[in-house]
């Protein structure tokens, strides 16, 4: 017999990979932001299950990506979500120790390096101003922020919240 959990979180990976292919594009003066559910997804895996399950879910996550959306830089999504995976992991060992707003507030610094990172390697070369690279960055993380705890309310009852 397979445990209601396990059923529950394949039906729940599975769901952020379908959406995270169909989810619409926002346009911020000429250059497309896409919410990054699997950094959702990666930031509850580190959550409940620490850091090895986060890195090696944060590859597979970033693996996915790299093929489905980021063809021109194959493997950058795999590292930045490895390592992403391990710090989310890290959220396991302090989650009775750290309030809940600290821990929101650890939660929206890794979404702005994660975001960091990766635009950092993406848009090298580019001639773009600091400014624009730095809201680019604010957008993604205050959107995929949103969206973690549109999910948390809604969805996982008993989530990162409490």
């Amino acid at each position: 017999m397979i445990p209601a959990k396990l059923i529950r979180s394949f039906i729940l990976l599975f769901s952020a990979l379908i959406i995270q292919l169909f989810i619409p594009i926002i346009n911020i003066e000429g250059f497309t932001v896409v919410p990054d559910v699997l950094i959702i997804f990666l930031t509850y895996i580190g959550f409940y299950y620490g850091r090895f399950k986060a890195i090696l879910f944060g590859f597979l996550f970033g693996f996915f990506q790299d093929f489905s959306t980021q063809l021109e830089l194959l493997g950058i999504m795999s590292l930045i979500k490895s390592i992403m995976g391990f710090i989310l992991g890290s959220l396991a060992l302090y989650h009775s120790i750290w309030s809940i707003r600290f821990r929101l507030f650890i939660i929206f610094i890794i979404y702005i390096l994660h975001f960091t990172f990766f635009y950092f390697i993406s848009m090298n070369g580019l001639m773009i101003s600091k400014i624009f690279f730095i809201k680019i960055i604010l957008c993604q993380a205050i959107l995929c922020f949103c969206i973690l705890l549109f999910f948390d309310k809604t969805i996982m009852h008993d989530g990162i919240l409490k």
